[in-house]
């Protein structure tokens, strides 16, 4: 069987790196029998979220060759002592004809390219952060749809169970061995299992639009998913995710965002030098009919702006940068923890579900019905075993989720693989 879990951090997304590298209009939505990389693929491919950050990196690629475009040069044509003459208007003019180029000193075109790129990988770092999140969510609607699918199953075995009761107990009744209430409780037992496959049938539908809604889709065209959600393994020590929490790409962008932050300081420090213009040209001295030679440089004088604010604005959000990481650590760790002790928890309900109380309600009610037929016991106490057995499976199901949801919140905020053990996973 397949395993639900997803390891976010190592083999789905070397797997599907590729994949996510497609246009658009390649996504096909998954039909017939779904696993979970079948729905991870199709996330990656239809996700809208995913397309907006992509479209978001390329627009950080085009600012970065933008800003290491030079100042286009400066034409200009100028006519002087127009009308200086007693006759002719143009007699006694000047004409010059000239370029100026505006020569970016302490290397300001390099620091704001520099600047750009490092956006860029920001932006990089964002869709990466974004990615993860959208296979954790794949994942957790996939662990979600597939228990539903599972307690529809056990509904419809409870039905089944029920009915076979129903009609056991008619017989008795027609025998004469029991009372007529008997079956009674019977057939109320099985409408009443009927109307809890209902109400698990919509339930179903909801949480199969949900998974459909993580790959862009309005509509549920596969049939049914294929996963194994009572295969578990006993966690690792929280030390090993703590040891792995800088993986988490929320932390690992802090290092470009930091790179970006000083890189701007650096920026704001060159606007600090004044840049020189210069300017060549040809002057026509119409009165004597002659050429020469012009060449100007200009400079500003930083007597009033020298860039100071920006300079102390770039230093504080430099500082706020450093403060941020800090608080984005401290709240990973701490969300890594509170989800480890969900996830612990989770397994040890789960192991004692299925090694103790199931099998044991299970035995109880199977030794209940042999004795009922016997007449040694009443219906009604074959209804209660009957009754606490499947609510104890309907509840191992449940935990079951809990206890993958727990693990895959686990591996998105620690990129590391969750348990000790398990079909198709690395060895810590």
């Amino acid at each position: 069987m397949a395993t639900i879990s997803v390891r976010l951090s190592a083999a789905i997304l070397v797997v599907l790196t590729a994949t996510s590298a497609r246009a658009d209009g390649d996504l096909v939505e998954p039909t017939g029998i779904v696993t979970l990389g079948d729905a991870a693929q199709a996330a990656l491919l239809g996700s809208p979220d995913l397309r907006a950050f992509s479209a978001e990196v390329r627009a950080r690629e085009a600012q970065a060759l933008q800003a290491g475009l030079a100042p286009n040069p400066l034409f200009a044509a100028e006519v002087e002592n127009i009308g200086a003459g007693r006759g002719d208007a143009f007699a006694r003019t000047e004409t010059t004809l000239s370029l100026a180029q505006l020569l970016e000193l302490g290397g300001k075109r390099a620091k704001r390219r520099h600047v750009a790129l490092l956006e860029r990988d920001l932006a990089g770092w964002d869709y990466e952060t974004r990615r993860v999140l959208v296979l954790s969510e794949v994942a957790k609607a996939f662990v979600a749809a597939l228990a539903a699918q599972e307690r529809l199953a056990l509904a419809d075995e409870l039905i089944r169970i029920a009915d076979a009761s129903a009609a056991s107990v008619a017989t008795q009744v027609r025998a004469g061995a029991v009372s007529p209430i008997e079956q009674d409780r019977a057939r109320v037992a099985a409408e009443r299992a009927r109307l809890e496959r209902v109400q698990l049938e919509h339930e179903g539908r909801a949480a199969r639009a949900a998974l459909a809604a993580t790959w862009g889709s309005s509509r549920v065209l596969f049939d049914a998913l294929h996963g194994d959600l009572a295969e578990v393994a006993a966690p690792a020590p929280l030390e090993r995710f703590l040891a792995r929490v800088q993986d988490n790409p929320d932390l690992a962008r802090w290092g470009a965002e930091l790179a970006e932050r000083r890189a701007a300081f650096e920026l704001e420090r060159a606007r600090a030098i004044p840049d020189l213009t210069a300017r060549v040209g040809v002057r026509h001295l119409n009165e004597d009919d002659a050429a020469a030679a012009v060449a100007e440089l200009s400079l500003p004088l930083q007597l009033f702006d020298r860039n100071q604010g920006a300079i102390a604005a770039a230093r504080q959000r430099l500082a706020k940068a450093e403060a941020e990481r800090a608080a984005a650590e401290t709240a990973v760790r701490s969300a890594l923890a509170q989800a480890y002790e969900i996830f612990h928890s989770a397994y040890d309900q789960v192991v004692t579900l299925r090694d103790l109380l199931v099998p044991r309600a299970q035995s109880v009610f199977r030794r209940l019905r042999e004795d009922y037929a016997r007449g040694l016991f009443r219906y009604l106490d074959v209804l209660d075993a009957q009754r606490t057995v499947f609510e104890l499976r309907n509840q191992y199901l449940q935990t079951l989720a809990s206890y993958h949801h727990a693990r895959i919140e686990v591996e998105r905020l620690s990129g590391a693989t969750a348990s000790t053990s398990g079909p198709g996973r690395e060895q810590p």
